[in-house]
């Protein structure tokens, strides 16, 4: 839990950074920002042997700037071959749909190519592309999460099957 803690202080702190210095311009362009937690799961669990892997996100978002679409959820799904654990660092590209808790609030479709790093023990994945579809077309948006890297004893015996990621989406860059 110390990587989660550590992970959302980062999202925490970067957050109140870019509250505090990007400049009022910004603003006007950005269309809704929110605090984003994901679960990303494996099957079967990731190893340090290449495998063809399911994979199931199931993210939520709250604390939005938007006061009609002030929370939501997404879900994303897909097989990845030749998986591993080291393998989370691959680049990529996916679409998530945002579903608004508003029921009157259309659902944004996001189209994105996404990399990954090492930021000390952890993983930032940073996702870039646009709303495709429903609110806030066609605004550029971007995800930026960071979670925990997938512990090395795991990977070398049972698997990881569960990582958690903390971290914002911007619409309107």
């Amino acid at each position: 839990m110390p990587h989660v803690r550590t992970a959302l202080t980062i999202v925490a702190l970067n957050l109140v950074v870019v509250g505090l210095v990007a400049p009022a311009t910004a603003h006007a362009a950005v269309d809704q920002q929110c605090v984003l937690s994901e679960v990303v799961t494996y099957d079967p669990p990731l190893t340090d042997t290449p495998q063809t892997v399911t994979f199931r996100v199931s993210g939520q978002l709250f604390n939005c700037t938007g006061s009609s679409a002030s929370t939501g959820s997404y879900a994303e799904s897909g097989t990845v071959t030749g998986a591993t654990c080291t393998g989370t660092l691959s680049p990529g590209s996916g679409t998530r749909v945002f579903t608004w808790t508003n029921s009157a609030i259309a659902p944004s479709t996001f189209s994105y190519n996404r990399t990954a790093t090492r930021v000390g023990g952890n993983i930032q994945v940073v996702a870039v592309g646009s709303i495709t579809a429903g609110t806030f077309t066609p605004d550029p948006a971007k995800s930026v999460g960071l979670g925990a890297h997938p512990d090395p004893t795991a990977c070398a015996t049972a698997g990881v099957s569960r990582l958690t990621a903390a971290g914002s989406l911007t619409i309107g860059l």
